[in-house]
């Protein structure tokens, strides 16, 4: 089952395509061929590695980089589990799920967005 692809939530779940490169700069000499060949090593690594790595990526970044960057994961980020459990007809465990949250909690989590009200509210 498939929580990421369909469209019926009105909470940002989507990823969408950024383009983060400067618009006006040409890449350096044997960019692609070296870009796929890094991508494919780095397919290689196991998850501990490639965090490593990339990590080490963003501590050579320049801070500029680094909002490129948090543009670009933003959307990736933002998953609405809640709306997608309930649009599959699994609101029992979405309920259950929020059923772990004081009152105060739960209050504040019918603001995050419609689905989220209407489970918390039907449930």
């Amino acid at each position: 089952m498939d929580f990421l692809s369909t469209n019926n939530s009105p909470c940002i779940d989507d990823v969408g395509s950024v383009n983060i490169s400067p618009p006006n700069k040409l890449p350096t000499i044997n960019y692609e061929q070296n870009n796929e060949q890094y991508l494919t090593t780095f397919s290689t690594w196991n998850e501990h590695e490639q965090l490593c790595f990339v990590e080490n990526l963003l501590k050579h970044m320049q801070s500029h980089q680094h909002g490129q960057v948090n543009l670009f994961l933003l959307p990736m980020l933002k998953r609405d589990f809640i709306g997608r459990l309930a649009s599959y007809g699994l609101e029992h465990v979405a309920e259950k799920i929020l059923g772990y949250l004081d009152d105060q909690s739960l209050k504040s989590t019918e603001l995050v967005c419609r689905e989220w009200y209407h489970v918390i509210s039907e449930g």
